[in-house]
């Protein structure tokens, strides 16, 4: 009789245990602290809130409308047991229900965070200026970062570690002109020069400060947004759904890290909208 319990007890655990792992937590809205001029943070915020509880909410049904860029291009090689390729296999999955696919990347995500906080006059001045610089080029974290502080008073820091391989000709360029120096493009006026490890209590306080931030690592090779002091980011490989993913250990769509955790990278640009 007590091997029973004790049976009972072990599956009892293991179904609470699968519970809790299958638990949805969704983000919480903007609570509306920010207080900038010509930039409304709590819309930013909560345009990437919808997007992100959308996936959250659908990722163990099959039906997220959201993917990556480059899972979709891995998605179309990959040739299913009824003959079709795994991305086809999804739209045609999602087309049952009217969903319409959006594929992101980590550009396009934050991008849709900065548009969503600007009025329509401001949206239109940014991409207007994005064209007459850069005609036809896509965006990238470092040309809307640079116009958001040339071009709408926002303000850039440039937040670095001492083992960065551009960290001694950052230094300089900051010394000399205080901007950074973007390759072979304009320069982005900066305000401060911290080093991680050296100013963590100061580049914490800074985030705490702001509701959002538009942000890019080492030239622009990625792009992300933060809310305070947190950094969130669009993972290109992110499938729209668990049944999807090639292994329950790949990276979600969507990823939120405390910025003094983040180490993908070894430097950062985070640039903030101006205080009225």
């Amino acid at each position: 009789m007590k091997f029973l319990i004790i049976i009972f007890l072990i599956i009892s655990s293991l179904n609470i245990a699968s519970q809790n792992a299958n638990q949805i937590i969704l983000s919480k809205c903007s609570d509306c602290k920010g207080d900038f001029s010509y930039f409304d943070s709590c819309e930013a915020i909560n345009k990437i809130i919808d997007i992100e509880n959308h996936y959250l909410t659908n990722f163990n049904s099959g039906f997220s409308k959201y993917y990556g860029t480059s899972w979709r291009q891995n998605s179309e090689h990959i040739i299913l047991d009824n003959g079709i390729t795994k991305y086809k296999s999804y739209l045609n999955e999602v087309k049952q229900y009217k969903i319409v696919p959006d594929s992101l990347h980590c550009t396009i995500y934050a991008y849709k965070a900065l548009k969503a906080g600007l009025n329509d006059n401001q949206l239109n001045k940014l991409e207007k200026t994005h064209k007459a610089i850069w005609k036809s080029r896509e965006i990238a974290g470092w040309s809307i970062g640079y116009i958001l502080v040339k071009y709408f008073k926002w303000k850039a820091y440039l937040i670095i570690n001492s083992n960065s391989a551009e960290y001694n000709h950052c230094l300089k360029s900051y010394n000399k002109n205080k901007s950074y120096p973007v390759w072979k493009q304009p320069n982005i006026p900066l305000e401060a020069f911290f080093i991680i490890g050296q100013h963590d209590t100061e580049i914490n306080n800074l985030l705490l400060k702001n509701e959002f931030g538009w942000g890019f690592s080492e030239q622009g090779i990625h792009t992300w947004i933060t809310r305070y002091n947190r950094l969130k980011e669009c993972n290109w490989l992110g499938a729209p759904s668990k049944k999807y993913q090639e292994s329950v250990n790949d990276k979600p769509l969507f990823i939120t890290t405390k910025f003094s955790d983040y180490n993908d990278y070894n430097s950062h640009v985070v640039v903030f909208p101006p205080s009225f």
